[in-house]
């Protein structure tokens, strides 16, 4: 990609570069961080995917770099006058394949197609990459793969490699720190809060309280489901399901972490069809802070699922 090297302009004052970027000193260094990036790569000269440009898209860019240098230097931490666009999210060496960056960009309410911005083993980070866009470029790059290997495209292959894959660019502690909500921390440890709900098993309502709002529940994993159990009786409820599928990807594989400890409560309760119950619970995970993500290679594995006829 082309370099955009920024020349100084007259400077803006500490409230203007917070207008600027559309953010105040109550947002987080993370929060100020994420929007720069995003308005880097919205008037990039690089991510128009029309052709058309317009000057003033240069001096936006100018503005958004001179906002965010203005902001950093006045917390005592200086920025660089050059900047290069690269996509600076962590990589994994390791991972079986690259992949390409996808980011889409909108005209008022319409979506256009998805642009190009970079390509290599990066990890998904939830604060420069939409998670429906990462998914599309690990289904390509998935199918690339297969492609590449003359392999047949069997919904039985594309989804386990796909899986395979999802794991290889996703960082699950990086990930929660990111998108839980905290709600507390002390000097070795965060809790972070997640939702989601359990579709009562068949069998799970015999002998099961009917009266079960802020109920306990113990979780673990079995066929790589989270299973939620209640804590007195050991009454499996049923597997736990996410409204947003980037949480597969995140609690599951901190609930395998012995560092990390997950306790859950039922929040609300909604009677379905056949006597069934949808039960809403809230997850508390408990990731120390010294806990940093080991990535995963899992390209023996995907070599054996390629090597299958």
């Amino acid at each position: 990609m082309r370099s955009l090297h920024i020349i100084r302009v007259m400077a803006v004052t500490l409230k203007e570069a917070y207008k600027i970027l559309g953010v105040s000193q109550e947002n987080t260094d993370r929060e100020i961080k994420a929007r720069y990036k995003e308005l880097l790569i919205m008037y990039h000269p690089d991510s128009d995917p029309t052709g058309k440009r317009e000057s003033k898209d240069d001096e936006m860019i100018r503005r958004v770099i001179e906002a965010y240098r203005k902001i950093r230097e006045s917390e005592g931490e200086p920025v660089h006058d050059t900047y290069e666009f690269t996509w600076d999210a962590f990589e994994n060496r390791a991972a079986f394949s690259e992949r390409n960056i996808f980011f889409q960009f909108r005209i008022y309410d319409e979506a256009l197609p998805p642009s190009k911005m970079a390509r290599g083993r990066f990890v998904w980070d939830p604060d420069m990459e939409e998670f429906s866009m990462f998914t599309k470029s690990v289904l390509e790059a998935c199918k690339d793969v297969m492609t590449d290997h003359d392999i047949i495209l069997t919904p039985e292959k594309v989804k386990n490699i796909f899986h395979l894959m999802m794991q290889e660019y996703v960082l699950p502690a990086d990930a929660a720190r990111k998108l839980g909500k905290k709600v507390s921390e002390d000097e070795d440890k965060e809790v972070y809060l997640f939702y989601g709900f359990i579709k009562e098993e068949p069998l799970a309502g015999r002998g099961v309280s009917k009266q079960i709002n802020n109920e306990p529940l113990n979780l673990f994993l079995r066929d790589d489901r989270a299973v939620a159990e209640e804590m007195v009786s050991g009454k499996v409820l049923g597997s736990v399901s996410f409204d947003e599928d980037e949480l597969y990807y995140i609690v599951l594989p901190l609930l395998e972490d012995p560092a990390v400890n997950a306790h859950a409560v039922i929040t609300r309760v909604e009677n379905s069809q056949r006597n069934k119950r949808r039960m809403h619970v809230e997850i508390e995970l408990t990731i120390p802070k010294n806990l940093v993500d080991t990535p995963v290679s899992n390209a023996r594995i995907i070599k054996e699922w390629i090597g299958r006829v």
